[in-house]
C-alpha cells in the first residue's frame, strides 16, 4: 500500500502524537509499504505562534525509509499575541449558529502552512489511504481531509481530542469546533485513545460504528537498560525523586506538581523533583521566582532521550503527570514499564488509563494539596508504591505494546481499503 501521513509535527519535535505518528509509519515501512509523511517544520510547540521558537528546514528527508515533507510554518503579525487572539476568537464563533464558513476559512491560520495544500497535491500519489493526526493545530488534518476528499481516498483520522475536566468546556472547546467535527464526521474511521474520548465523540456526532479505540503503545525492549546509580550520582541525589516528563506546561500540571512538592519540603519531606521535557516560556518564568531552595532541590533536565531518559525513569521512585490536557499520556506506559507507581489527573482520558488505587493514583487537576498528600502516601509506603507500578507494568505487557496495536491498525486500515489488512 502507498500511505500518505499528515500531521502538524513530525520529529525531532517531541511529543506523544509525534511518538504515535512516527512509531505507526515506520512500522508500515517496516511492513513494506510507501509512507509518505507531510508535516510543519515546527521543532517545538510554541514555534507555531512564535516564529523566534525552534525549526527545522522545510523540504524532503528520509528518515528511517519514511519520506517526510516539511511544510513552512507562517505567523501572524504580532505573534505570538495574534495568534492566541486568533484562536480565542475562534472558540467564541464556534458557539454561533451559522459560523461554520467562517471557520472553515479561520482554520488556514492554525497554524498557518501557506503551501501545505500546493505540496500535498505536488506528491506523486496515488495514495491508498490518508491519515490525519491531531486536531488540535487543526490545519493539516483539515487540509488531508480536503485532500483525500478531491481524491476519493479513504480518510482515517486520529484526532487526540483533550477533553479537559469533567463539566468544563475550557480545554474541549479546542477541538470540537464546527469545522473540527465536519472533518472527523466525514471520516471513515476516527481513531481514539481511550472510551471516554469515544464517548464524547459519539455524544458529538461522529458515527460509533467508525469510531475505534486504539490507545498507544510502548516498544518494553527498548525501554530496558536504564542506571538508576548512573543517574543519581550524576546528579548528586540521595533521596527519593519524584518526576515529571512531559512538555512542561501549565495545563500539563507541572506548576502544581512543583507547589505540592514545595509542602512537602515545607514539612520536612525529603525528596528531589525532576522535571524533564521541553519548557515553555511560562515555565521558565515560574522557575525563575521560586525561592533558591527549591531550585536546589528540583532539577530542570530539559528534554530528555535515549540512555539519559531510560537513566531517568530507572531512577524515579514516583512519576506524576497530572495534566488536564492528555488523551492517553504515552508518558505513563514509559513509566509502568520501568514498574515505577504513576499519579495523573482526572481530566481527559487519563481515567481510562490509569486504575486509580490499582496501578496509580489519580487526583483532581489543580489540586496541589491532594497531589502533595499523594506524593507523601506512596513516599511512605514503599510496599504499596512497589504493587502499584508493579501491576501498572502487567498492563503495559497484556494491552499497550506496539506489536499488539499496530495489528489493530492493520485491521483498521484494512477496513476502509477493502483489503485484508494494511499488508
Amino acid at each position: 500500500m502507498n500511505l500518505l501521513h499528515v500531521s502538524a509535527g513530525y520529529p525531532p519535535f517531541l511529543g506523544g502524537a509525534e511518538v504515535y505518528a512516527q512509531t505507526i509509519s515506520e512500522r508500515c515501512v517496516a511492513e513494506g509499504h510507501g509512507v509518505t509523511f507531510v508535516a510543519t517544520d515546527a521543532a517545538e510547540v510554541e514555534y507555531y505562534w512564535n516564529p523566534h521558537k525552534h525549526h527545522s528546514a522545510p523540504g524532503r528527508d528520509s528518515l528511517h525509509g519514511v519520506t517526510v515533507v516539511r511544510c513552512r510554518v507562517s505567523h501572524l503579525p504580532l505573534s505570538p499575541w495574534s495568534f492566541y487572539g486568533f484562536r480565542r476568537l475562534a472558540t467564541v464563533f464556534a458557539r454561533l449558529p451559522g459560523a461554520l464558513p467562517l471557520l472553515r476559512w479561520m482554520a488556514r491560520f492554525m497554524p498557518g502552512v501557506p503551501d501545505l495544500e500546493a505540496t500535498l497535491e505536488a506528491l506523486p500519489g496515488p495514495f491508498d489511504l490518508v491519515h490525519g493526526i491531531n486536531i488540535a493545530l487543526e490545519w493539516p488534518l483539515l487540509a488531508a481531509w480536503r485532500y483525500a476528499r478531491r481524491h476519493h481516498r479513504p480518510f482515517v483520522a486520529t484526532p487526540f481530542v483533550h477533553l479537559g475536566e469533567h463539566g468544563s468546556a475550557d480545554v474541549l472547546i479546542n477541538y470540537v469546533m464546527p469545522h473540527q467535527l465536519e472533518a472527523l464526521r466525514a471520516a471513515d474511521a476516527v481513531i481514539v485513545q481511550t472510551g471516554i474520548e469515544g464517548a464524547a465523540l459519539a455524544r458529538l456526532g461522529v458515527a460509533e460504528e467508525r469510531i475505534h479505540r486504539l490507545g498507544m503503545g510502548v516498544a518494553l525492549a527498548q525501554l530496558q537498560g536504564g542506571d538508576a546509580q548512573r543517574f543519581r550520582a550524576r546528579h548528586g541525589l540521595a533521596h527519593p525523586l519524584v518526576t515529571f516528563l512531559g512538555v512542561v506546561t501549565r495545563d500539563k500540571g507541572s506548576f502544581h506538581l512543583v507547589r505540592a512538592l514545595e509542602q512537602l519540603w515545607a514539612q520536612g519531606q525529603a525528596v528531589h523533583l525532576a522535571i524533564a521535557g521541553p519548557a515553555v516560556d511560562e515555565f521558565k518564568r515560574f522557575y525563575a521566582q521560586l525561592s533558591t531552595a527549591a531550585r536546589e532541590r528540583t532539577l530542570l533536565l530539559g528534554p530528555v532521550q535515549g540512555q539519559d531518559k531510560l537513566d531517568l525513569l530507572a531512577a524515579t521512585d514516583i512519576f506524576a503527570l497530572p495534566s488536564r490536557i492528555d488523551s492517553f499520556g504515552i508518558v505513563y506506559l514509559e513509566a509502568w514499564a520501568h514498574s515505577k507507581p504513576v499519579i495523573g489527573a482526572r481530566a481527559g482520558g487519563v481515567p481510562d488509563v490509569i486504575a486509580d488505587g490499582d496501578d496509580g493514583l489519580l487526583v483532581d487537576f489543580g489540586d496541589v494539596s491532594g497531589l502533595a498528600a499523594a506524593i507523601q502516601s506512596l513516599l511512605a509506603d514503599p510496599a504499596r508504591a512497589q504493587a502499584l507500578g508493579a501491576r501498572g507494568r502487567a498492563k503495559v505487557v497484556a494491552r499497550y505494546t506496539w506489536d499488539r496495536l499496530y495489528g489493530q491498525l492493520q485491521q483498521i486500515y484494512g477496513r476502509v481499503t477493502g483489503a485484508s489488512g494494511c499488508v
